[in-house]
């Protein structure tokens, strides 16, 4: 990725983690045991739960 990622609102990070974690529950659907993205998932759930939790971003400092 070659744009900046150092100027996203909130909105722009937590779309992207989304957008990321569908794309990781897609690719884990068609891998074969006993391969999992379970504990990455898990991480960007986490991660994406905080965001919507708090104001993280320099938009809120």
């Amino acid at each position: 990725m070659s744009e900046s990622t150092d100027n996203w609102s909130d909105e722009q990070v937590q779309a992207e983690l989304e957008a990321v974690l569908a794309d990781l529950q897609t690719l884990e659907e068609h891998l074969a045991e006993p391969l999992t993205l379970a504990d990455a998932i898990a991480e960007l759930e986490t991660t994406i739960t905080m965001y919507e939790q708090t104001d993280m971003g320099p938009d809120n400092a």
